[in-house]
């Protein structure tokens, strides 16, 4: 086996070599049967571009990837590189609450811009930039009105004021892989008039965070179904659903570590912090509050199976993936920010 991962954007190839005859062997390989253009390796004050994105090596070994370009093209693009950067959060409920007073719709061309500063930021959520996961989730569900306006400009100077920020690798952690899973109970109700809770959660693998995920709660054990989604009637039942789906996303997770050649250890690890959802899952807590869950189903059963996963407590001041339940103030969201993220200087 020659141990060698290859990660191809297009016509973009990132390769991972654990020998230097591997390092090698690959590329007189790509040379002898594709047009290429040299390689670039990776070395302390020499960065890869890779898909737009920033790799860098630090002097003691860590890993940095950063969308710095990017985020200043996405400014230019939007007529936002004037923007003031600031030191607020990209989205809180008193600034969208406010925006969303400004209901006239938009124009056609208008929407249009609005649809394409949603995808500039997604982007940036789903590859270097943690601070706008939920904010990029709720903007995206948003009716098109004025006040949309808004809620873009607020997200684009977060975006000027984190450009250099990103995740890091640190290569003295060799933790595995750690996935939290929490829940905000109908928490933009009092906001947008949302009854669906917001599942969140996040997965590192030794300690850097390579998957986070937000969204609002499909109550039912399969998208593929006639049955009508149920809204979650409690706290442990929107708790139980939100660990339902972490769970997915950790087993899928897992299953990429191991055809990459990582060690992995089974069964992988859930955190939780909800006593209830607990209970549930470990099968020794009352059910009152989620009746209307059938433990026959498949996802309940998998979810019992110690030899697949095992869960456990979390503190809710820790817990990773509450950062990606809700919309947090100033504070909260810039100290859990930090946790996850990579900042420059800190």
């Amino acid at each position: 086996f020659k141990h060698v991962a290859i990660s191809v954007h297009v016509d973009d190839p990132f390769i991972v070599a654990k020998s230097e005859e591997s390092h090698l062997w690959t590329h007189e390989f790509m040379d002898a049967n594709f047009d290429t253009k040299g390689i670039n390796r990776l070395r302390v004050g020499v960065e890869i571009d890779y898909c737009s994105m920033e790799v860098n090596l630090l002097e003691n070994g860590d890993i940095t990837l950063t969308n710095y370009a990017k985020c200043m093209k996405m400014l230019e693009d939007a007529g936002m590189s004037d923007v003031l950067p600031t030191t607020m959060p990209p989205m809180t409920k008193s600034s969208l609450k406010a925006a969303l007073t400004l209901d006239e719709p938009l124009s056609e061309s208008e929407n249009s811009a609005r649809l394409g500063d949603n995808g500039r930021f997604g982007w940036l959520a789903q590859t270097t930039h943690l601070g706008l996961v939920v904010a990029t989730s709720i903007a995206q569900g948003l009716p098109p009105v004025q006040g949309t306006k808004k809620v873009s400009a607020q997200m684009y100077a977060w975006v000027k004021a984190h450009a250099g920020d990103g995740l890091i690798s640190r290569a003295a952690d060799k933790s595995g892989l750690a996935s939290t899973s929490d829940s905000d109970w109908a928490g933009m109700h009092s906001v947008t008039g949302e009854t669906r809770s917001r599942n969140g959660d996040c997965h590192r693998y030794n300690g850097m965070v390579i998957d986070a995920h937000s969204s609002l709660q499909k109550t039912v054990s399969s998208e593929y179904t006639e049955v009508e989604a149920m809204i979650a009637t409690s706290s442990g039942n929107a708790e139980l659903i939100a660990a339902s789906g972490a769970t997915t996303r950790g087993l899928h997770l897992s299953y990429i570590i191991e055809e990459l050649g990582q060690p992995i250890e089974r069964p992988i690890r859930v955190g939780l912090d909800a006593n209830a959802a607990l209970g549930f899952l470990d099968n020794t807590g009352s059910s009152g509050r989620m009746k209307h869950l059938d433990i026959r189903e498949d996802w309940i059963q998998q979810a019992r199976d110690r030899t697949i996963v095992e869960f456990h407590k979390e503190p809710t001041e820790e817990i990773d993936s509450d950062f990606f339940t809700k919309l947090h103030d100033k504070t909260e969201y810039d100290r859990k920010y930090a946790r996850l993220a990579y900042i420059p200087g800190c």
